[in-house]
């Protein structure tokens, strides 16, 4: 059986990215980029990451069988500065593995 993984980013100091095992959440507490119940598991998260402004535009929800994303339920939209994209991207990945 492999070890649960437990990761923790945050975006700043309202958003976080949790990726709990093979779950992932965001939690955000000004409500600006969050929708619905912004909670999906690792095979079914969709992630469109666009470049904006040096970082990027990220949207995220209910990946699809032919792998286009759904935005009925949770869902969640936010810029991330370039600073930032590495860890974001990595977490994301990190995420992708978990499928396994």
């Amino acid at each position: 059986m492999r070890e649960r993984e437990y990761v923790e980013y945050w975006l700043d100091e309202n958003v976080v990215l949790v990726l709990d095992n093979r779950v992932v959440e965001i939690f955000d507490a000004s409500q600006k980029t969050v929708s619905g119940r912004p909670r999906w598991h690792v095979a079914h998260i969709g992630v469109d990451a666009k470049p904006r402004g040096g970082g990027l535009r990220v949207k995220i929800g209910a990946r699809l069988p032919d792998d286009s994303m759904s935005y009925l339920g949770g869902q969640a939209v936010f810029d991330v500065p370039e600073d930032k994209v590495p860890h974001v991207l990595a977490f994301f990945d990190r995420a992708k593995h978990a499928r396994g």
